[in-house]
């Protein structure tokens, strides 16, 4: 009787310890969701402050690493003819603290500045810190599947 009533206790902890760790995952997931959707509907400010000032990245036309960026920076890619029609699946998000760490598949088209046309799936990867209530993204990497 004693063996099952320490099989309960350890099972209960277990699963309050995984529910705070399940509701950070599901912010993050939800910051993740929100910053894609801003960058699809062009919402400059709301897709720009999901970055840290400190960010860092590649982005989709294989440049070289992207330092910072700023909600000007995208309006002006944004008025140059980048234009996203992306749709994300099987995301990923493991919480370490106050650091993030997600992967995703996005698929659907990219249209570059100088109206070069990406279609595809690509891979899509960032660390977020926990930064003021938001998970900002610190370091972020998309390339093609």
């Amino acid at each position: 009787m004693r063996s099952k009533y320490v099989i309960f206790v350890f099972c209960l902890m277990c699963s309050l310890a995984t529910g705070p760790a399940r509701a950070q995952e599901t912010s993050v997931e939800a910051a993740v969701s929100a910053t894609l959707a801003a960058l699809v509907t062009n919402e400059f400010n709301t897709f720009a402050n999901f970055f840290h000032d400190d960010a860092r990245g590649f982005f989709v036309d294989g440049s070289r690493m992207i330092e910072g960026l700023s909600a000007l920076a995208f309006r002006a890619a944004y008025l140059a003819g980048l234009r996203t029609n992306v749709a994300m699946r099987d995301l990923n998000v493991r919480v370490y603290g106050n650091t993030a760490v997600s992967g995703a598949l996005f698929g659907g088209s990219v249209t570059l500045p100088g109206g070069a046309v990406r279609e595809g799936t690509w891979r899509y990867s960032d660390t977020r810190v926990l930064e003021e209530g938001t998970w900002k993204i610190i370091q972020y990497h998309i390339s093609q599947l």
